[in-house]
């Protein structure tokens, strides 16, 4: 009869090494989603900053000349300010893009190394 012992580290270590992959990439996706979401509270806050300022500005004017003046610059702030949410944006894209590339490439480097091993 053959003695069989279960060695519970060789399990846990195991198992640990086979779920690696999932778990680093379900915390890039939760870096991602924070990133995005954050992002998103952004634009919000700058629609709402520019829909103040256009209240304000529908408030304060004196004349139509004056009003479509505000209105001109508060447009003119508000593109500058969206051009750097896209920017940012483009940055938050390829951060996700370049995390998540290289995390596949670990993966798969890992995934060969074990089939290398393996009979």
């Amino acid at each position: 009869m053959s003695d069989l012992k279960f060695d519970a580290s060789a399990a846990f270590d195991s198992y640990r090494n086979a779920w690696a992959p999932t778990v680093r990439a379900q915390q890039e996706v939760l870096k991602a989603i924070e990133s995005f979401g954050r992002f998103q509270f952004a634009i919000a806050g700058d629609y709402l900053e520019w829909t103040m300022a256009q209240a304000k500005a529908n408030f304060a004017a004196g004349t139509p000349a004056a009003l479509a003046a505000t209105q001109t610059a508060l447009a003119t702030q508000f593109g500058d300010k969206f051009k750097s949410r896209v920017q940012e944006f483009v940055a938050i894209a390829s951060s996700a893009q370049s995390s998540f590339n290289a995390l596949l490439g670990e993966a798969t480097a890992k995934l060969a190394e074990t089939l290398k091993k393996s009979p």
